[in-house]
């Protein structure tokens, strides 16, 4: 009895083996999954929740640092994550030319970060000898310290080079001592200029070359307060800077006042001409609302022409540490 259920057993093995190989298709019930799309996928870290919104250091083409707000895939040691979005790549540099600009660490540059308190340790691979000058070297370091004190948990940057303490770089660039958050492109001074009693203060103009919002940082011999700096905003950049005044020529600042937080700037009839620009005075509005920004007891700035209210979209407008956003520096790049 037992061989016949095996026979049996062995019988229905071969009619489904047979039936297997029919050369016939087989309807499937199920959909294939398709691969999505790098647009799904971005949508799909976004809405779950899996990015992290960092600030990217680029260069323009004059060698401006243009800090950029960008949304990058969350991971463990974002900070070091943001530094790698900074080196040059196929990838990276695509990107950065998307939006106009250049990126701002040397190609195979490689990073490794220790976070200990508020410092950050950071080993740079030897890539980072080979920068073609100083300036180049400069502004390496200057968008690695920039990038890592955005975030909260770092007030300090440590490089070294292959792991091992430097005194400095190549160009002269002193890593000797662990560094703090300086001024970003720094207006030169002649050489024989007489800086007792000069200060600095910080103002915003657009590239000529990517139309993003430019910091800079100008010496002045006179207060480190708002109204100089509005003053100076209103002056306009240098010329053969590569750098545009936001601002329409001509404009005269009637008083900058301040109380309970509100900034309010009274400007000449001339500020008008804002509407007449590309973007309705955006640029201009968001000029002066950064330059004000820098002074911490600032919390609203309110715009005025000839003594009444100028409004755009707002007639108060909050105060801003966000120089550009990834939107907006697409926009300026094409319009540019």
């Amino acid at each position: 009895m037992k061989q016949c259920k095996v026979i049996a057993l062995m019988l229905l093995a071969l009619a489904l083996l047979a039936g297997c190989s029919s050369p016939d298709p087989i309807d499937l019930e199920e959909p294939i999954e398709q691969v999505p799309t790098a647009a799904e996928l971005q949508a799909s870290l976004e809405d779950g929740g899996s990015t992290r919104e960092v600030t990217l250091y680029y260069k323009d083409l004059m060698g401006y640092l243009v800090p950029v707000n960008c949304e990058i895939p969350w991971e463990e040691g974002i900070a070091k994550a943001t530094l790698k979005q900074m080196v040059s790549s196929e990838e990276n540099d695509l990107q950065a030319a998307r939006l106009g600009l250049l990126t701002a660490l040397p190609e195979g540059l490689e990073v490794d970060m220790d976070i200990i308190g508020q410092l950050a340790k950071v080993s740079l691979s030897s890539a980072c000898m080979a920068c073609a000058d100083a300036e180049e070297e400069n502004a390496m370091v200057s968008a690695i310290v920039s990038a890592l004190t955005e975030f909260d948990s770092i007030s300090e940057v440590q490089l070294l080079v292959e792991g091992e303490e430097v005194d400095a770089l190549p160009f002269g660039t002193n890593i000797s001592a662990p560094l703090t958050r300086e001024d970003l492109n720094v207006e030169s001074v002649s050489a024989d200029t007489d800086l007792t009693g000069s200060g600095t203060v910080q103002v915003f103009f657009e590239s000529e070359a990517s139309g993003c919002m430019v910091p800079v940082t100008r010496t002045v011999f006179s207060n480190e307060d708002i109204d100089t700096a509005v003053l100076e905003l209103l002056k306009g950049p240098r010329e053969d800077s590569g750098l545009a005044g936001c601002i329409p020529k001509g404009v005269g600042l009637i008083s900058v006042k301040q109380q309970d937080g509100v900034v309010t700037i009274n400007m000449t009839e001339e500020f008008k001409q804002v509407l007449e620009q590309a973007d309705g005075g955006a640029a201009a509005v968001k000029a002066l609302v950064l330059t004000c920004s820098q002074f911490p007891d600032v919390t609203e700035v309110k715009l005025q022409v000839e003594g009444e209210d100028f409004v755009l979209d707002t007639e108060t407008l909050a105060v801003t540490t966000v120089v550009n956003t990834e939107q907006e520096a697409l926009m300026a790049s094409a319009i540019g």
